[in-house]
């Protein structure tokens, strides 16, 4: 047992580090290219722009998808079946999944492998924002498995070890694969390639096979990364709240800019997601009204009605997010924490934070009453005045102009917003 778990150590190491052993019947790499998460256009062109490259020995595409999102995957078809190197797909690690367009990547290589658990399925829609029509182009493995694959998944066990047209055999683990590629013929058209990726080495007297060529793992960009953060519905949905609950701060607490900056970044997060994904828009507009109701009910400084039903709003939109179920479904754990988190920010920080920016220790609502205030812009009607040290949302009454640098006096205060008329010649009527 404990040679056989030595031996699996350095299969595992000869394999994963890069550059740790030379090629002996050749200078081409093994090069892994990591498809993960939802695709979009940018992820695909990735894997068109990965598989392009040169004096590669053989690709392998790891696959661990729900699918494709928005994008054309014909060139991706076109660069697979043009590639200079054979192309071996490898649905994994345990409990990976390949769904839609996703499947249709492994269906499209030369050879085809998954690790136990994973999962092949949903084929249809091939694309979820769009229509491409991929069966005229379809190699191989449509027979009643295939079919079957339209609208549910299979999973690789003991029982279920391959997939026609999608899992040819079962390898749990990337280096096995590859190594185990060593002396396979892989045929493509009229060009055939016979690989070589291992070698025998004697350890401790024994005799096992070790990878002979470097392994290059392939990402994409920085950009691209960062922008994929929000590819996947419960991020999107997360970040799309955190926005409007950081602009929401922004509005009323009249502040220096900075979180208008985190609010923009983190709606610009959510609008690549929105862009992307199959979006259920009477849901975005859900999470309009919810953020609505809750930011009334804080401007009012209540818990109420408005609270709850904006709760419910929030959640009911979270769950709705996307229309690619099951693909693509609802992360409940996720939807509750951003639910949650806006709210919490909403009623308790943002409420202590604007109280603590606004009041002073002396200052009370009846002091209020009755002070003179300079404004600091236009008031038409609503706009910031400062009374002593302290900046506060102020409104005028309708048809009445305060402009900035003008005094006025308090006459009232509802919530965190003072109410007040102009003094002297600061008064410019509509």
């Amino acid at each position: 047992m404990r040679g056989l778990r030595f031996v699996l150590v350095v299969l595992t190491l000869s394999v994963l580090f890069v550059g740790a052993v030379s090629a002996q019947s050749g200078d081409d790499s093994v090069v892994v290219i990591e498809v993960e998460g939802p695709l979009d256009q940018r992820s695909l062109d990735y894997v068109e722009t990965s598989l392009a490259a040169e004096s590669v020995h053989v690709f392998v595409v790891k696959i661990d998808s729900p699918g494709i999102s928005s994008g054309n995957i014909l060139r991706v078809f076109d660069a697979f079946e043009n590639a200079d190197a054979p192309v071996v797909a490898w649905i994994g690690p345990f409990g990976a999944e390949a769904f839609g367009g996703a499947a249709y990547l492994a269906n499209f290589s030369d050879e085809r492998f998954a690790a136990p658990g994973a999962r092949v399925g949903y084929l249809e829609p091939v694309v979820q924002q769009g229509t491409q029509d991929l069966m005229s182009r379809w190699v191989e493995g449509m027979d009643e498995v295939a079919e079957k694959l339209l609208d549910t998944t299979i999973e690789i066990t003991r029982t279920q070890e391959t997939i026609p047209g999608f899992v040819d055999a079962v390898e749990p683990a990337l280096g096995g694969l590859i190594i185990s590629l060593d002396g396979a013929t892989v045929t493509r058209g009229a060009r055939t390639w016979e690989l070589s990726t291992a070698r025998t080495e004697v350890i401790n007297g024994e005799e096992i096979l070790v990878s002979s060529r470097n392994v290059v793992f392939v990402k994409a960009g920085l950009l691209d990364r960062f922008l994929h953060l929000s590819s996947r519905p419960g991020t999107a949905f997360l970040f799309l709240l955190m926005g409007l609950a950081f602009a929401a701060f922004e509005f009323y607490a009249a502040g220096r800019g900075l979180m208008a900056a985190v609010a923009s970044v983190a709606i610009l997060l959510s609008g690549y997601g929105l862009a992307t994904l199959p979006i259920w828009w009477p849901s975005l507009v859900i999470v309009l009204v919810g953020i609505a109701l809750l930011v009334w009910g804080f401007s009012q400084n209540r818990v109420d009605w408005r609270a709850i039903l904006g709760t419910l709003l929030l959640l009911v939109a979270g769950l709705t997010f996307t229309t690619s179920r099951p693909a693509y479904p609802p992360v409940i754990w996720m939807v509750l924490l951003a639910v949650a988190a806006s709210v919490t920010f909403i009623w308790y920080s943002l409420t202590t934070v604007v109280r603590g920016r606004f009041a002073t220790p002396t200052v009370g609502r009846e002091e209020l009453l009755g002070q003179r205030c300079l404004a600091v812009s236009d008031l038409d009607p609503e706009g910031i005045v400062m009374v002593g040290a302290a900046r506060w949302r102020a409104t005028a009454d309708r048809g009445v102009v305060i402009r900035s640098g003008a005094v006025a006096e308090v006459v009232g205060v509802t919530g965190l917003v003072l109410e007040v008329d102009p003094v002297g010649r600061g008064r410019e009527e509509i």
